[in-house]
């Protein structure tokens, strides 16, 4: 198991200011710095495709459970099988077991990685325990595969980003093989990559608030705020998902024909040109197949054909170049470089959604990467469409209702009282509760990528929240009258979370805390 080479943080204080920007600025470059030591080792020819290898098999690891089984007492007993130690001293029996369960459901080479990945994880974990680690997180372990499968949840995003800063990195003669991958850069994951953007969030709350300050060990820096940046199994937020538009609007979806999938494989290049097409069916209502995403989803379909074992996609460059020259929508030149991931290092990596990466010769792909490209695309394509922005923020309010009502409170029919409109009102009790709805965009890529503009425009939310709150305050008598009751309290949830001070502002991921206004009786 390998460290980045960190040096500690001595002592317990609280730092602040100028103060607390030179630590976590000093913490970025030794974190940086360590996994450009630990890259420089390996030779980028073995060490790319044994890591791209891995990280098919991880996926794999993911979605096995919770897509591949649909028996929930199989599922459950998947989930609970232990890993570390105890699978260690017990692997034949275990892996007859795990064969019993998936080979009647998957092609021989899926069974065979996920025994593999088993494997791995559980010497990993082994590892991070001697060294004094047994927990990444709340409630994330690696003792068994249901924990282990949230823990790569949450880690996935860092896998991939080291997959693009191999070719920036990778520069020495020593080869990594598959089955070291995990034991040589999981510790780089859990170590740096997942301080990197820690402390990146750190230095923009810094900037956002006048109050924050570290709390310093030799463990770590603990932030006086909390600023979580993603959804729910560590889902990046958006306007309307296609999950939630196939949850809230599926009677606005015309679903398109799709291909045959072989139900034995996890992941496939049918399934990709599948995805293409919902994508497109999903949004169809709000103009997104026009020149530009019909072209790129032309495209990426095109790339699925040149998929290998179903997964990888490498294409060489003239063959690349060719296939872009062959459209007249976009500037072929500019298409490659949105296309293809320019070299640089892990926090700028940490945003990149280019779904190619340069290895010399020829750009490499998967079919994971160009599903999540197209999507990607889609969100941009679509956020500057008034249409879109409308009915988002709709379904924005259709989703806090939902959780609001599973959270305890009752939810009223109000929508306008005297030409004054609201977006959602709740009752709990004797008491009001009246919720703004706020479905601002808001980059939180440029976190990293650009600290200034991210704190501005964060900035530039919270004032707007702030005076939302005020005009609700200033017609509470309204809802007050049309429910006959005295007590109120109000309420902004923001779909893209904010940096901010005010308690009255919740960003939706945290929408949970709001159960303790309605306690145990619901």
């Amino acid at each position: 198991m390998e460290g980045a080479g960190l040096p500690p943080l001595a002592g317990m204080r609280r730092v602040s200011g100028d103060a607390a920007r030179s630590l976590i600025e000093a913490q970025l470059t030794a974190h940086g710095d360590g996994i450009l030591s630990v890259f420089g080792r390996y030779r980028l020819a073995d060490a790319f495709p044994a890591w791209h290898g891995t990280i098919r098999a991880v996926e794999e690891f993911i979605n096995i459970p919770w897509f591949g089984i649909d028996d929930p007492r199989v599922e459950a007993r998947l989930r609970s099988m232990p890993l570390d130690h105890r699978l260690m001293s017990n692997i034949e029996p275990t892996f007859r077991t795990i064969r019993k369960i998936l080979s009647p459901r998957f092609e021989a080479g899926v069974v065979s990685r996920y025994l593999q990945t088993m494997l791995q994880t559980a010497a990993i974990a082994i590892a991070f325990k001697m060294h004094g680690q047994a927990a990444f997180g709340p409630g994330i372990t690696l003792d068994t595969v249901g924990a282990a499968v949230d823990y790569f949840q949450s880690r996935r995003r860092h896998m991939v980003s080291l997959l693009y800063t191999m070719p920036f990195a990778c520069g020495g003669t020593d080869a990594l093989v598959p089955l070291d991958t995990l034991n040589v850069l999981l510790p780089q994951v859990e170590h740096s990559c997942v301080a990197i953007t820690g402390f990146h969030l750190k230095l923009a709350q810094l900037e956002a608030l006048d109050t924050f300050s570290l709390e310093v060990d030799e463990i770590g820096a603990m932030a006086s705020h909390e600023f979580d940046t993603l959804d729910d199994y560590f889902l990046e937020p958006e306007r309307a998902s296609i999950h939630v538009m196939g949850e809230l609007r599926r009677d606005q979806i015309v679903m398109p024909r799709m291909e045959p999938l072989d139900p034995k494989k996890i992941f496939s290049a049918a399934e990709l040109r599948n995805s293409v097409k919902l994508i497109g069916a999903t949004y169809a209502a709000f103009g997104l197949n026009d020149s530009d995403f019909s072209t790129m989803a032309l495209l990426i379909t095109a790339f699925s054909r040149h998929a290998r074992d179903d997964y990888f996609v490498e294409i060489e460059k003239p063959k690349f170049q060719a296939m872009l020259r062959a459209q007249s929508v976009f500037d072929p030149g500019e298409l490659e470089g949105l296309l293809v991931n320019a070299p640089s290092g892990y926090a700028t990596n940490s945003n990149a959604y280019e779904p190619f990466i340069d290895v010399g010769d020829a750009v490499v792909s998967n079919v994971n990467l160009l599903s999540r490209f197209l999507y990607v695309f889609k969100n941009v394509h679509l956020g500057s469409r008034r249409r879109f922005q409308i009915h988002a923020g709709f379904i924005f309010e259709d989703m806090v209702k939902r959780d609001l009502s599973t959270l305890g409170f009752h939810v009223t029919d109000i929508k306008r009282i005297n030409r004054k409109e609201f977006d959602v009102v709740t009752t709990h009790r004797d008491a009001i509760y009246n919720f703004q709805c706020k479905n601002n965009w808001i980059d939180l890529s440029k976190v990293e990528s650009d600290r200034a503009l991210f704190v501005r425009y964060n900035r530039s939310l919270t004032n707007y929240y702030r005076r939302a709150l005020q005009k609700e305050l200033k017609r509470e008598d309204l809802l007050k009258g049309e429910l006959g009751l005295e007590k109120i309290e109000h309420y902004v949830i923001s779909r893209f979370p904010v940096i901010g001070a005010d308690a009255r502002v919740i960003n939706y991921n945290q929408i949970g805390r709001l159960k303790a206004l309605v306690g145990d009786a619901s």
